[in-house]
């Protein structure tokens, strides 16, 4: 795909004769702006509507997110990103809708054979075209991801075996590429929980989602094997052939091949094309001497669409706190720096599609940058719900990659807060940034007690609002939102704080 480059010059230009006066290195820096917190209420209320169906990637929900929010950016006097101008950057999707009646597992041993139906027995995990293919072989336990990189020479020849995995492979992707060079023919990932699992059933849905071919994307975020996840039934009696059977097995630190039996695994799909699309804004820096690099703001606009109901009945998973309230806090922080100070740097406002997929819009825009990688001096993601109260505790994570990091915990302790730097992990749209050397973090509240609460009351909080993929996640007239305009503050100050500082340093890869 084409993509052509946003010509940041000529919108520095624009900034000198369009922006209030401003300079980076005055003594007197005007005083920050405050976060509308009726902005935060508003925008929620639309984003996470059931007119909006979840927001589900490829479907009418998403494109009516997509438009309202390039029509708010507008309204707020953004420029478009995109090419040409445009708000939106086409994402070439591919989705795999799965058919039930070609999907089954059977574990075959000595006393014969038991067919596990997809659903109850299992499901594949996320995939691509090709990984949602059929496998087979012999059942070798292998421990987690961690062990296995731990000690890769413990592992036996896997040549033509099922590597059987506690979790998933999550930051320790690479045992992926350990197991597919040991011979490995696919996974069977173990959750070790039904209630997880059945979250799992829901958060994957029908249907498996994945970057076409052309779309050239510098990095997968599908481990590159065949994979799919145990339901308790097959949990069971996949756990029953290693020593101490039960629980106890997959705490078992070393191999164990499953001798006497075999898997077979058949994954039947259709495939089609859904249209898909990032929301890019960009508000135009003052300062003419760094107007032409940039800050990226990343929030995902999709969600989960309609999925397995509740008790009540709902099949509607809205997503007001993921990621609605991201969304919402980008559109109050391109409002306060319109309306405020305006930043030295320009920034980028992204609103991303795909992250429920696999991080599919951020993975499609390292592949394809609206800006080039060496103007973009730092990314700040927002992705971690909807706090109900205000937090003076967080987690900067991604934060030990670059010099970012330690910004974030400087702005923190100059609010009175504390932050903690934490590894990375491939579980939020920060991380296709980190892979191309954009220093990015991915701020994250808590963990600790709320401001002026006690951890028991803090933790009712939580509990009370807290719905994560859950159809009861949607926008409630009583939610407390304090806690939402201390997270949007918290990122407003670092990006402006970024916006006219020493540009961040990369200190390795993920």
């Amino acid at each position: 795909m084409n993509i052509s480059v946003l010509p940041i010059l000529a919108l520095a230009g624009f900034a000198v004769s369009c922006a209030r006066p401003h300079s980076a290195s005055s003594p007197h820096p005007a005083p920050l702006a405050t976060i509308d917190s009726f902005a935060l209420r508003a925008h929620t209320f639309v984003l996470a509507h059931d007119l909006l169906e979840g927001r589900a990637t490829g479907r009418r929900g998403a494109d009516l997110a997509a438009l309202y929010i390039a029509t708010e950016t507008e309204r707020l006097g953004l420029l478009g990103a995109g090419p040409g101008g445009s708000y939106f950057q086409q994402v070439p999707v591919v989705e795999a809708t799965i058919a039930p009646a070609l999907t089954h597992l059977v574990v075959a041993g000595d006393s014969g054979a038991r067919e596990f139906e997809y659903g109850p027995g299992f499901i594949p995990n996320v995939g691509t075209a090709r990984t949602l293919v059929a496998f087979s072989g012999e059942p070798v336990y292998v421990g987690s991801a961690r062990e296995v990189l731990a000690a890769p020479g413990r592992l036996p020849d896997l040549a033509g075996c099922v590597a059987v995995l506690a979790g998933f492979f999550g930051a320790e992707a690479a045992a992926a590429d350990t197991l597919r060079a040991r011979g490995s023919t696919g996974v069977i990932h173990l959750v070790g929980d039904p209630e997880r699992y059945q979250l799992l059933v829901r958060t994957r849905g029908p249907s498996r989602m994945f970057l076409a071919e052309e779309a050239g994307a510098v990095s997968s975020f599908v481990p590159e094997i065949p994979a799919v996840i145990a339901g308790p039934s097959l949990e069971r009696t996949l756990l029953a052939g290693l020593p101490g059977a039960g629980a106890a097995a997959a705490r078992l630190d070393h191999p164990v091949v499953l001798a006497g039996r075999r898997i077979e695994v058949r994954i039947g799909v259709t495939t089609d094309r859904p249209p898909a699309q990032n929301v890019a804004a960009v508000l135009p820096g003052a300062d003419a001497a760094l107007a032409d690099e940039v800050v990226v703001y990343t929030a995902h606009l999709d969600h989960l669409g309609i999925s397995v109901p509740d008790a009540a009945g709902d099949s509607i998973y809205n997503g007001f706190a993921d990621d609605a309230s991201g969304v919402a806090m980008l559109l109050a922080i391109a409002k306060a720096m319109r309306e405020g100070p305006r930043p030295a740097r320009s920034v980028l406002f992204l609103f991303l599609t795909g992250e429920e997929r696999g991080l599919l819009g951020s993975d499609f825009y390292a592949a394809h940058p609206l800006v080039p990688v060496g103007r973009m001096v730092a990314g700040i993601n927002l992705d971690a719900g909807a706090p109900p109260a205000p937090n003076v505790h967080w987690r900067v994570a991604g934060g030990a990659l670059s010099t970012l990091g330690s910004q974030a915990v400087a702005v923190a302790a100059r609010a009175g807060w504390e932050a903690q730097t934490t590894p990375a992990s491939p579980n939020s749209d920060y991380y296709p940034l980190l892979r191309i050397g954009v220093p990015a973090v991915f701020l994250v509240p808590g963990p600790g007690a709320f401001e002026g609460l006690t951890a028991e009351e803090s933790d009712a909080m939580r509990r009370r609002w807290d719905h994560y993929h859950q159809p009861a996640d949607h926008w409630h007239a009583e939610f407390p939102w304090a806690g939402l305009v201390r997270y949007a503050e918290y990122a407003y100050r670092l990006g402006m704080d970024v916006a006219s500082g020493p540009r961040p340093r990369m200190a390795a890869r993920p």
